[in-house]
């Protein structure tokens, strides 16, 4: 019993030495590797893309917001101008409005 141990673990250590891996196919050596071109900026230039890339988002941001408040107030104008629907300005008639919504049969 003292032997079945170790010799499990003998045993378990060497699996992966008989284990072969397949040969690649040769599809994948006919490809071309990607190729990604690295370059190195100086502090300055990074600085200014920095800076660049946040006055654009900055930008974008207010032109946002510049058309949210211009819309809500043409909406608020337009609102403005409309009287308020009630039943003693309304264009209908007193009997059309009876004979719209006040029909009891």
């Amino acid at each position: 019993m003292k032997l079945i141990a170790p010799f499990t673990l003998l045993a378990i250590s060497l699996l992966p030495l008989s284990i072969h891996a397949e040969p690649v196919e040769k599809n994948a050596e006919s490809e071309t590797m990607e190729v990604i071109t690295v370059i190195y900026r100086t502090p300055f230039d990074y600085a200014l893309h920095q800076y660049t890339t946040e006055l654009l988002s900055n930008f974008r941001i207010q032109i946002q917001a510049d058309i949210y408040t211009q819309a809500r107030a043409s909406s608020m104008k337009m609102a403005e101008s409309q009287q308020p629907m009630t039943a003693w300005n309304t264009p209908y008639t007193t009997k059309e409005v009876d004979d719209k919504w006040v029909r009891t049969e």
